[in-house]
């Protein structure tokens, strides 16, 4: 039953939510200033990069782990236990892949091609735009229980939702078009530069499709 349940908030786990998404934001924030970095050849300015979103990464698990450990076991809201479950892991796989592109990062020197270092650029600032919209969206969470799921706090998620998917879909065509001048390049470079490149651009990707998961979680909360 879509009621008001306003008064059980101190009891969800769902609140937090917004908490969790925003120290998986701090640690995806690290990547466009990794890639800064790697575009100008700053490679002890990488690693040092990486540390820090390794610190970020894990004090984002250290909130996911809260949220588990304090979600009871029957949930008096309208949406099934094991969707919020599924909900903190792919806001919790957002920094898992920010934290592993800083790894990539750092296990060999990679040179950007002249060719895609705009491209590039654009790339990780639609990521980037993804994973903010779906940081809005999770921002949503109090009004949307408060509301029951319905109503204009469920039309605004809604709408943040068909964002999300559109900046996913705008990211992948950018790592497309990477792909595309990468492999034009590939007689330049050695295949393992190459194939390091495709683990890069992938995990940077994913970084997307993991905030677009998260809009995905939430249309089916409004949809029961």
């Amino acid at each position: 039953m879509r009621i008001p349940l306003i008064h059980l908030l101190a009891k969800s786990p769902l609140p937090r939510i917004e908490e969790q998404m925003q120290a998986v934001v701090r640690c995806a924030r690290m990547v466009p200033s990794l890639v800064e970095k790697l575009s100008a050849g700053d490679q002890e300015g990488i690693v040092e990069l990486a540390k820090e979103t390794s610190r970020l990464e894990s004090l984002a698990d250290d909130v996911k782990g809260q949220v588990r450990e304090h979600m009871p076991i029957k949930l008096f809201l309208p949406v099934d236990r094991r969707d919020v479950l599924r909900l903190v892991s792919e806001i919790d796989a957002i920094a898992d892949c920010a934290e592993d592109v800083g790894v990539l990062l750092t296990l060999r020197p990679l040179q950007v091609p002249e060719e895609m270092h705009a491209l590039l650029e654009s790339f990780v600032q639609r990521v980037m735009d993804t994973v903010d919209a779906a940081a809005e969206l999770s921002g949503t969470i109090e009004g949307l229980i408060a509301s029951g799921f319905a109503g204009r706090p469920a039309e605004k998620a809604r709408a943040l939702i068909d964002e999300v998917h559109r900046r996913e879909h705008e990211a992948d065509k950018l790592q497309d078009q990477c792909a595309k001048v990468l492999f034009r390049h590939e007689e330049d470079m050695p295949p393992m530069a190459i194939f390091m490149w495709t683990k890069v651009l992938n995990k940077m990707g994913d970084m997307a499709n993991h905030a677009e998961n998260v809009g995905e979680q939430f249309r089916l909360f409004l949809a029961r």
